[in-house]
Formats: structure tokens, sequence, C-alpha cells
């Protein structure tokens, strides 16, 4: 892929989608162990939302480029480098940075694009595939029979998490606050509830694994339905931000509602809850290693991440008010020419 110019979107106050701006920006040669990608697509996360409004406490000083994922070609090797070459189709995590036409990141942050996946698809699976393979595999250890409630089922990470589960074995109910997603959630082999025939319903319960993304209050409603043994792994505070204002109040009233799990109380429950930072796990040289050889595995074993809409870099505004307002199912791109 052939850039013109290359550019990057920054935050540079807090704020509505409008606050991001776009600069130019001057790619540098890749050092020692590095990769030079020209970036085609940058994916959108939710946590892009949160740190945009001042939300997300790893999150670099201010002005700071957002996004953590991309996906492009091989445009430069640094010396040292030995698994990629010019011209190479990739994707990569890359711990801030992404929201940019042009990017060096370390070799072991970088990956071959999985057979039989285009650069658009392979923009939706780094941090998609690594947060769903750690909470179900590494930290639940689901299994053949499990029950399996996906709380974010139309979102990216929730439509990977279903269908892993789902090729596991495991019986998957999914979670939608819209009607009209519920086909969208069916079609992925789960059963799907909206959140209030979900709550109003109390006899759906027992299960084994509980993917969290709200957090406040709901933890601990969604909490009450596990089995002895259960497991919950907790994503997020998705439920302390609406429509991406920015809502000191709102975001701290979830945080309050968090609950301070005792362990004594969890004697009792015989449950276990855990708390998840992709962002931590994807700095750790060990980890980007083992997920790594996890993410290799796609080429046997292939999974299908949903791009829901993809907009033009310069659109990086209208792109974070779809994804904030609930708009999108599956993944949100933005797409550098």
């Amino acid at each position: 892929m052939e850039q013109t110019s290359h550019r990057e979107i920054i935050i540079a106050k807090y704020g509505d989608a409008n606050a991001m701006r776009m600069q130019a920006l001057t790619p540098k040669a890749p050092k020692p162990g590095e990769v030079r990608i020209d970036v085609r697509y940058s994916g959108i996360n939710f946590a892009d939302i949160q740190m945009r409004l001042g939300f997300y406490p790893d999150a670099p000083p201010k002005p700071f480029v957002p996004g953590y994922e991309v996906s492009g070609v091989v445009s430069a090797v640094g010396e040292g480098v030995t698994r990629f070459r010019e011209g190479d189709e990739v994707v990569a995590g890359t711990v801030f940075g992404g929201y940019t036409s042009s990017i060096n990141l370390a070799e072991r942050n970088v990956f071959p694009m999985p057979k039989g996946t285009d650069l658009a698809a392979g923009a939706a699976m780094p941090v998609n595939f690594f947060t769903a393979h750690i909470a179900l595999f590494e930290m639940a250890r689901i299994r053949k029979g499990d029950r399996v409630m996906i709380d974010c089922a139309t979102g990216g990470v929730g439509t990977l998490a279903i269908q892993m589960a789902v090729r596991t074995g495991a019986q998957v109910v999914g979670l939608t606050g819209t009607a009209s997603k519920k086909s969208y959630i069916e079609d992925l082999g789960a059963t799907a509830m909206t959140r209030e025939e979900f709550y109003a319903d109390t006899s759906i319960k027992d299960f084994d694994f509980i993917l969290n993304a709200s957090g406040g209050a709901e933890i601990d409603k969604q909490r009450e339905r596990l089995r002895i043994t259960g497991r919950m792994v907790c994503l997020g505070m998705n439920s302390g931000v609406r429509d991406g204002k920015r809502n000191v109040l709102r975001m701290l009233k979830a945080v309050i509602q968090t609950p301070r799990i005792s362990v004594v109380k969890l004697f009792n429950a015989n449950t276990g809850i855990f708390a998840l930072n992709a962002l931590h796990v994807l700095q750790d040289e060990h980890w980007i290693a083992k997920l790594g050889e996890a993410f290799a595995q796609l080429d046997e074993y292939p999974l299908v991440p949903h791009v829901g809409q993809t907009f033009a870099a310069d659109k990086y505004a209208d792109a974070h008010e779809f994804l904030q307002t609930r708009k999108a199912v599956g993944k949100v791109l933005l797409e550098w020419s």
C-alpha cells in the first residue's frame, strides 16, 4: 500500500469526539528489532471512548495517539528482524498509538495475517482475540458442556468470545441492549436475550462462566447467576459511559457501585471473580509470546470477526459517535488511504 501523506489522530484534550484532531506525521526509520507498518486499518475499541473522556487511568499524558491495534503492510524492517520482510501483510497490537497511518513496533508485537483473513478483518482481531482468549481459556478455563453468558455479545470481543465458547462445546447465552440485535447473536450459535429479558427471568442461572463488560452494579446482579465453582471475568466499566458524553458523576456512580468483594464471603459462594486489563497483559513479554502462539492457531481453527462499519480516517469523530451510541454490531474501523 502506498500512502502519499502520513497522519495521526491525537487526543489533545478530554471531551466529545470532536475534541480529537488529525495532524501530519513524518515516518521514522525502524530501530533494531522494529518493524515499520504502513497502516491500512486501525481498530476502535470502547476503551478509546473512555480515554477520550478522561476515564482511562492507563492512558499516557495528553496529547497522545489512542488506538490498540492495526493491520497493514510492512514497509521497512530494522536490524535483527527475522520474521518479517517488506510487503508482508500483518496485524499488530500497539499499546496506544494505533490511530496512525505509519507506526514502528517491536517485532514481538507484530503477527502474520491469519490465512484467509483480509486486512479489514485482521484489524478486528488482535485486541478482541487476545481479550476473549485470556478470559475464556486462561482465566475461566471453560470446557465442553459449560453454561456461559456473554454480557457484551454484539461487540468485537463478544463476537469472538461466542464463537470460541460454541466451538468448545459450551452452551452460550448472549445479551444485548437492543432487541433488533438478537438475530446477530443467534447466528453466532448462542441464545439471545435482551438485558431486560435476562434480568426479569430469575430462572436463568447456574452459569459456569460469565464475561462481564458492564461493571458497576451489574457485577453483583450477574454474579448471583453463577453456580457453585462458577467464574466471572470483568473487562471494564461500560455502564459508566452513555452516548459518549463526559459525565464524571455517572462514571463515579459506576465506580462506587462496583462491589468490593470479600474473600471471606467468597468462601460461602464458592465462586471466582477475575478482573482483566488486557493492556497490561500485552506489555508482558511472556504473555505476548504465549498469545502469539494462540493467534497462530487461527490458521487451523479460524474465527470470523464481524466488521460492522468502516470509516475513512478523517471521519474519526463520526466513528466514535457511531460506537459510543451503541449503534455498532461487531468491530468499527478507521481506514487509511
